[in-house]
């Protein structure tokens, strides 16, 4: 299963980074790839069994320090 995963982000992110390449936007194909990493990893752990915890609670703790 990690394997299929692992071509699948391969594969779109190829093609995604070409279109953005052609169109000389190199700061979005930087920000494309540490997104596309974030996710590949977190994909990989969840399939594997990782259990993950919920990104809320943190949102919730900086949305609750910025707001008061």
């Amino acid at each position: 299963m990690t394997f299929v995963i692992i071509f699948t982000y391969i594969a779109i992110s190829y093609f995604e980074a070409i279109h953005l390449l052609k169109n000389n936007k190199k700061k979005e194909v930087t920000l494309y790839f540490i997104m596309m990493i974030t996710s590949l990893v977190l994909s990989i752990l969840l399939s594997i069994g990782v259990k993950v915890p919920s990104p809320a609670v943190f949102i919730e703790k900086i949305v609750t320090m910025v707001t008061g």
